[in-house]
């Protein structure tokens, strides 16, 4: 679980420092501070209270800029976190426990409203690059299963991931490759006889 709490702001690594920026965690606003991307981390502090918190890449499982005004009043960089974030650091009742026991995880959403929205874009770039620093390491399967994997969905639905927001950030387009190169400039050939004596 994740909790507020003083701590000073980062000093190393920085890739992105953004003032100005209000977090809300889930429905609730916590306050405006200044955000810092850094290659290690992820953290927000409280301009006037000096509270804030960090965030490390592996427990962020997508980020994303938003700018549908109708599903969030403000344009914001969207990150859901696969950890608990309690912004009243209080503890919670011991069934908390029992969820965590069977394997029930909690997410947190996560959205950072800079005042200047043109710097949208750079913060999540900065966080793309920063985050690819720090590979999720349960990603073990292939490029070729997670392909597969997806055709078992159902037409419209999209399932984002660690990573698969930069492949929404443009144009909502996919392209796929084999083997690092277009499918379309690879043409598959296929020997209709070479089945042949199968039936044989």
């Amino acid at each position: 679980m994740v909790v507020l709490s003083n701590f000073p702001p980062p000093a190393d690594g920085i890739k992105h420092e953004q003032p100005s920026t209000t977090v809300h965690i889930n429905d609730r606003e916590i306050g405006i501070g200044t955000l810092f991307i850094t290659e290690s981390r992820l953290s927000w502090v409280n301009s006037s209270s000096g509270q804030g918190f960090s965030l490390e890449y592996p427990h962020i499982a997508l980020h994303a800029v938003s700018r549908d005004l109708q599903a969030y009043p403000s344009e914001c960089l969207y990150v859901l976190v696969d950890s608990e974030i309690d912004p009243d650091n209080q503890l919670h009742s011991s069934s908390g426990d029992e969820d965590s026991e069977v394997g029930v995880q909690d997410m947190t959403e996560m959205r950072f409203v800079p005042d200047d929205k043109g710097m949208l874009d750079a913060m999540f770039h900065a966080m793309s690059e920063c985050q690819s620093l720090h590979p999720d390491p349960q990603d073990s399967f292939s490029e070729d299963e997670e392909i597969f994997e997806d055709a078992d969905d159902e037409e419209g639905e999209y399932h984002l991931g660690e990573g698969d927001a930069s492949v929404v950030s443009h144009n909502n387009s996919y392209e796929v490759t084999a083997n690092g190169n277009d499918a379309e400039d690879e043409p598959m050939e296929m020997d209709t006889g070479q089945f042949e004596d199968a039936d044989d």
